[in-house]
């Protein structure tokens, strides 16, 4: 997906933001390649990180509204109005957020097949998220009953068919949610009716597809649920409004993203973090093939950090057609640990 260039805005702090929770259920297999991976056909994962949403959803903008709808959804994003997390994954009514990086320092012995399910999980429940946070200083974690996978990986075999030669297989690699799992994402909004703009937006999305692979059928979603944060009407909620107005660390970082460079220094400061490569490929109508965009390493979502940061909207194009932009701002979680 290609964003086109956008009017250039200041950042600017943002004191009032209402948080909305998008909770989706995929109706076909996805092929969410990881960039990181030279084998990303062949492969997918199992969640979508911000960056991808955001390139869709800009791509679905131009489609339904022209480019002047798609410059200033560029420039919400660039003065901190419209902020994204990465997708989560959530499991009948329950939502997960990413287990935090951070090392145990509890000297507790742990029974080892509880100690290595425990090392396993990449997810952890909302509700359970403030035990899991005690343990790593005493005790141990026993994660409530919740299922092993979220869905299913498999390969399926597809051709193409050259004008010349011979038919070439090669395998796509999928994953499909169980019935009762899919994906989640929090935004964050300071503009009057964006999250009606948004779910919208989403709406159409779903039909197209999102991730790799959506002209042969994969991808496709529809909303759910939606709710507003900024109004709790249950225990989760009233967690994730808490922690997401806590303006204090450590902060859980909810999106993949990469500081600005007077930033850098002070976000790694103390921080406990993982990279993930981010590059891909940007299709335009001005060049006749895909191009290659930027490489970035980006702080992975799960990153415990000290300092907050407020991230961009990096132009990462390798041409002089025109920009391409890469989505790079946070949401961070004030959290306990």
């Amino acid at each position: 997906y290609e964003v086109m260039p956008s009017l250039v805005g200041s950042e600017m702090c943002i004191r009032d933001r209402n948080y909305f929770l998008f909770k989706l259920q995929f109706d076909t297999a996805v092929h969410f390649g990881g960039s990181d991976s030279a084998l990303s056909l062949y492969t997918s994962e199992e969640t979508l990180r911000a960056d991808t949403l955001f390139s869709a959803l800009c791509h679905e903008t131009l489609v339904q509204q022209g480019e002047a709808a798609l410059e200033r959804l560029c420039e919400s994003v660039r003065q901190g109005k419209l902020l994204f997390s990465d997708t989560m994954p959530w499991y009948d009514k329950t939502f997960y957020l990413p287990k935090p990086i951070a090392a145990s320092e509890s000297t507790e012995e742990v029974e080892t097949t509880l100690r290595k399910k425990v090392k396993k999980m990449a997810w952890i429940p909302v509700l359970a998220f403030d035990r899991y946070a005690k343990s790593l200083h005493a005790g141990h974690f026993t994660p409530d009953d919740q299922p092993e996978s979220f869905g299913t990986h498999y390969e399926q075999t597809k051709a193409t068919v050259p004008m010349q030669g011979d038919t070439e297989p090669y395998q796509v690699g999928l994953f499909r949610f169980a019935p009762n799992c899919g994906l989640y994402f929090i935004c964050g909004v300071s503009e009057s009716g964006q999250d009606k703009k948004l779910h919208a937006l989403l709406e159409g999305l779903g039909v197209t597809g999102i991730g790799g692979r959506v002209s042969t059928g994969y991808g496709k979603f529809h909303v759910v649920q939606k709710l507003c944060l900024n109004t709790p009407s249950d225990a989760q909620t009233k967690w994730l409004r808490r922690a997401l107005s806590a303006n204090r660390a450590p902060y859980l970082l909810l999106t993949t993203s990469l500081p600005q460079a007077d930033e850098l220094d002070s976000a790694l400061k103390d921080a406990s973090f993982q990279l993930v490569r981010r590059s891909g490929f940007m299709a335009s109508d001005c060049v006749e093939t895909p191009l290659k965009k930027k490489t970035q390493y980006a702080l992975a979502a799960g990153s415990v950090l000290r300092h907050s940061y407020q991230g961009a909207l990096y132009d990462v194009s390798l041409t002089d057609a025109h920009p391409a932009y890469r989505y790079s701002k946070p949401i961070l979680m004030g959290v306990t640990l």
